[in-house]
């Protein structure tokens, strides 16, 4: 995947990968090749399965604004819910 791919697409285009991607999260594993902010290249193992993923408990009173551009995952190597900006993917694995 071209790493400008998401900063080059319309709005209408974003949404679809954002649904396409959280799609495959839900159905399984997804191996998520993304770069951090401090420009290190991160590979998360990661998922939105219920099955796999603990739900997300709520531990501050803080009320947190929505950013469509960020996606939560459960990290399955750090057993913790982890996140990721959609415009930072490089290359996305759905492992079997």
């Amino acid at each position: 995947m071209d790493v400008t791919y998401y900063s080059q697409c319309d709005e209408t285009q974003r949404a679809e990968f954002r649904d396409w991607l959280k799609g495959l999260l839900h159905l399984g594993l997804v191996k998520v090749t993304f770069r951090k902010q401090n420009g290190e290249e991160r590979v998360m193992n990661c998922t939105l399965s219920e099955s796999i993923a603990v739900p997300h408990v709520k531990t501050t009173d803080r009320v947190k604004e929505v950013n469509l551009e960020v996606c939560p995952v459960w990290d399955i190597d750090k057993g913790a819910w982890r996140s990721f900006n959609y415009e930072s993917v490089l290359k996305i694995d759905m492992q079997l």
